[in-house]
């Protein structure tokens, strides 16, 4: 027969039995040890990422907008000077405002090269497992920001109680629902930026949808801009689409097209969709009218997304061409020379239309003199641009080359 296992042994091998206190103690120890196992303080893998070190936030800046982006270049180990963060986001600039061509430059001086990435569900999660830090823009609005300076830094994602941590050049902490995060407005749902240390070969060069998309991180330029109608082509064959989404992309598309009567129907369940919308509002009210459509509820759609973005100039390019077309001239110059203001460092397609706008606005107000000085600065800024007919009719002045040395 197969031997028995030995036994333990009931008592001490000196005889004595065990003492209580020892049987006391690792009945204890056991205990604590059983409910280790069974429960466990950290959450559950996979159901929140955060990144380890918290930027840090320097002092000496009056603006937070220049304080979050020092704290995002020290995340990648950069120290910008006074005069770097003065071309990146000069202190006459509204809030916000970054030169993206400064950016790349003073990038590229500390060998890193600025990238943008989508942060949508998908690769917000990779960057957090990878310790990346990421620089967002959040919408001015009640839900996301009020402060002037919308970036923020993503520190931590609690997917099972469904919102992130953000950091604000203030140095406070705030927490977004993940949908209400994921479900900001285009062009800002996807845009993020990085720092990518530059190789021994060269910089990497951005793919033509990064290029696009760096575009949209800053502020929105219109649908009559190239870059947006670009973006446009290329998000009509993403499957990412939201309802709201695809109504805008269609209105554009209508728009585009001539057919301002079908694009207004488009953007007016838009805009029931998403009530606060500017880029909805500003559309619809654009629509209206190059439509011939009543002019009084696109003023009243206009003003309330200038309210939401008070300095896009798109939003105040629209809203000075109701005014012209209602011909209120004083109001059409006061919008106008605020959306050329902001269009300062925007492409050339944007400054004339709105340098056009202007000239015809000063003209409705009877000041020849006024509208000569923008069309005359609108012939030297871009000489390769033909005028409109109406205001070479007005100026034949206008058709002469300008003078090299005026």
């Amino acid at each position: 027969m197969p031997s028995e296992p030995p036994a333990f042994p009931a008592v001490h091998p000196s005889g004595r039995p065990p003492s209580p206190r020892l049987c006391l103690g690792l009945a204890i120890l056991w205990g604590f040890l059983a409910a280790g196992c069974a429960t466990s303080n950290r959450p559950p893998d996979g159901t929140a990422r955060a990144l380890n070190d918290i930027p840090e936030i320097p002092s000496g800046f009056a603006r937070a907008d220049q304080a979050i982006l020092a704290a995002f270049f020290s995340a990648y180990g950069i120290r910008l000077t006074d005069g770097q963060m003065e071309e990146i986001t000069p202190s006459f600039s509204p809030g916000g405002f970054m030169d993206r061509n400064a950016l790349r430059r003073i990038a590229r001086k500390h060998r890193h090269t600025v990238v943008v990435i989508l942060a949508d569900d998908h690769y917000l999660w990779k960057e957090l497992e990878i310790q990346r830090p990421l620089l967002i823009r959040l919408p001015r609005s009640a839900t996301y920001s009020t402060d002037p300076s919308s970036l923020r830094i993503p520190l931590r994602w609690d997917r099972e109680n469904r919102y992130i941590e953000m950091l604000d050049g203030h140095g406070e902490i705030h927490s977004l629902s993940d949908k209400d995060f994921f479900a900001r407005r285009a062009p800002l749902k996807h845009a993020a930026l990085c720092l990518v240390p530059s190789g021994p070969f060269g910089p990497p060069k951005p793919t033509r949808d990064q290029r696009l998309l760096l575009a949209d991180f800053w502020p929105h330029l219109g649908f009559y801009n190239r870059t947006q109608v670009q973006h446009l082509s290329i998000q009509e064959t993403s499957s990412r689409h939201t309802p709201v989404e695809t109504l805008v992309e269609t209105g554009n598309q209508q728009i585009r097209r001539g057919r301002y009567q079908q694009a207004i129907t488009t953007f007016q369940q838009a805009l029931d969709a998403s009530p606060d919308d500017p880029q909805i509002l500003n559309s619809l009210a654009f629509a209206m009218l190059q439509g011939q459509a009543e002019l009084l509820p696109a003023l009243q759609h206009a003003v309330k997304a200038s309210q939401l973005d008070p300095h896009n100039p798109v939003i105040l390019e629209t809203l000075g061409a109701i005014n012209l077309r209602l011909g209120d001239g004083p109001a059409a110059v006061r919008y106008l020379e605020r959306a050329w203001a902001y269009a300062r460092n925007r492409p050339p397609d944007m400054q004339i239309a709105i340098m056009d706008q202007l000239t015809r606005a000063w003209l409705t107000c009877h000041r020849e003199d006024r509208a000569w000085q923008v069309a005359d600065h609108r012939r030297h800024a871009f000489p390769d641009y033909r005028f409109p007919k109406d205001l070479l009719q007005y100026f034949p002045a206008l058709r002469r080359a300008p003078d090299p040395n005026p």
